[in-house]
């Protein structure tokens, strides 16, 4: 079904049931962000317009790594139709962006990674050619690296493609694994994106999406292919394709919209203020 078959009316009472968050898009020509409420996907406004490496969120608050610098936005909160905030943070080119609970990471192309401290960030150390970041890890192309209050340690693995502190998982190219007594492989194949929330995880391998839901890994059949990230929000699934479509499963199966823009790097879930 899609979502134009729906009137305006039955989308504001839906709205007003389920909430609605933002998912923000980090794609070649900058930073999108798509309403969503349930399963319903909404409109979608391009924020900014430079090239958006990585995405991360924490408590409404977003921050875009992209090749001119480190920006925070309140992009969940009104991102759609209003008139969301930039904030410079003055990092410099950056690949990789994420939150440590209310700590703000970042890496730059040449490795150097940084907390923001205040208005000033203090570096912590490097991690070559970093990937992506969640939490306090970060993926690179030797293996997942953890930020200390004083350091950055090399934390197992190789060729890390994403990670999630939750759980934590990580997304190689031999594989999805999870961290318990060492690094365990919990699928095989080439993993390019992994998610996680609660007892669930989420893992693109293979170009095929994958959902672990505490017993065992199962396929969820995705109308997208060429998949470029996941990532969960309240209730829901999230997935994008490289060329600018975005899919979302709120337990009633796929919806999906095009955006338009290509070279899709990073999604995020953000949830809006009812």
């Amino acid at each position: 079904m899609s979502d134009h078959d729906i009137s305006i009316d039955e989308k504001r009472v839906y709205a007003e049931q389920t909430g609605t968050e933002t998912l923000l898009v980090g794609t070649d020509r900058g930073l999108a962000a798509v309403a969503i409420s349930g399963d319903q996907i909404g409109e979608f406004a391009l924020l900014t317009t430079t090239e958006v490496r990585d995405v991360a969120v924490s408590d409404g608050t977003a921050a875009v790594a992209d090749r001119e610098d480190v920006r925070t936005t309140d992009a969940g909160r009104n991102a759609v139709g209003g008139d969301p905030t930039f904030t410079e943070t003055g990092f410099g080119d950056a690949v990789a962006v994420g939150y440590d609970d209310d700590t703000l990471l970042a890496t730059g192309p040449e490795g150097r990674v940084a907390a923001r401290d205040g208005d000033v960030w203090d570096d912590r150390g490097i991690a070559p050619e970093a990937r992506r970041a969640d939490g306090s890890l970060l993926a690179t192309v030797d293996g997942v690296y953890r930020v200390t209050d004083d350091d950055v340690v090399h934390a197992g693995l190789d060729d890390v493609n994403d990670v999630s502190g939750a759980g934590p998982w990580a997304a190689t190219d031999d594989g999805a694994y999870r961290l318990g007594n060492g690094w365990l492989a919990e699928r095989d194949g080439r993993a390019t994106a992994v998610a996680a929330r609660a007892d669930h995880a989420a893992a693109i391998v293979d170009d095929t999406l994958y959902e672990h839901d505490g017993d065992g890994w199962r396929e969820r059949a995705c109308p997208l292919t060429d998949l470029a990230d996941v990532d969960y929000g309240a209730g829901a699934l999230y997935a994008a394709d490289s060329t600018g479509t975005v899919a979302v499963d709120a337990g009633h199966g796929w919806r999906t919209r095009t955006i338009g823009l290509p070279g899709v790097a990073a999604v995020a879930a953000v949830a809006d203020e009812r």
